[in-house]
């Protein structure tokens, strides 16, 4: 014979309590919600957008991309081809740093010998070290000790303009290729060390 237990039912007031509890955390959560994205989109607003077949550049309207079109030396590679850039000279600083952020990403894959299919990454380029520290610090609540990072779960590079290079590119686009090349991912030591061996073949 089995025994069972009745339990007295939860008295009406203490029900009402726990739904007004529940609803009051929803109005919070909603609150905290709209607050962040207002946050996001703020700062995001007065931010400029290009494209190229692997990447997706966003950078703030006071970077200088002739800047970061000097510090992106590929003169010494055998990999970058222009579209006939000298030959157009109406041509946009735009154009050609998607044409180098491609090349560089093509080395990065050929030197891994991993080509991920429709592999495309963000990248985020912040006037001031000091703007990169802030984001690094809302994403990982620590200080920042890098130039440069990539995060999986938002498929970002986020970067600074002065030191931007095309050595620090492979680097982080290496980190991308890997993520998305190994359906489970290797250790973060190992990742480490193969984005390292990009950036050091990167001018083979």
């Amino acid at each position: 014979m089995s025994v069972g237990f009745i339990y007295p039912e939860e008295p009406k007031a203490t029900k009402d309590l726990k739904m007004k509890v529940i609803k009051y955390l929803i109005l919070i959560a909603i609150i905290c919600l709209s607050i962040s994205a207002k946050s996001a989109y703020s700062q995001e607003e007065d931010r400029s957008f290009f494209s190229s077949k692997y990447c997706s550049v966003f950078y703030g309207n006071d970077v200088d991309l002739r800047k970061v079109n000097r510090r992106l030396n590929l003169g010494f590679s055998n990999f970058y081809n222009p579209r006939g850039h000298k030959e157009s000279p109406g041509i946009s600083t735009a154009d050609i740093i998607a044409d180098k952020l491609d090349a560089i990403f093509n080395k990065a894959e050929e030197i891994l010998d991993m080509h991920p299919a429709r592999i495309h990454v963000a990248i985020n380029i912040y006037k001031t070290q000091k703007e990169l520290d802030q984001v690094y610090e809302e994403f990982f609540n620590e200080p920042n000790k890098a130039v440069s990072f990539y995060i999986y779960k938002t498929n970002t590079i986020y970067t600074v303009e002065s030191q931007l290079t095309e050595n620090i590119l492979a680097h982080e686009m290496a980190h991308c290729i890997i993520d998305c090349y190994f359906v489970m991912l290797p250790p973060r030591k190992i990742q480490e060390m193969l984005a390292v061996y990009v950036d050091v073949h990167l001018k083979d």
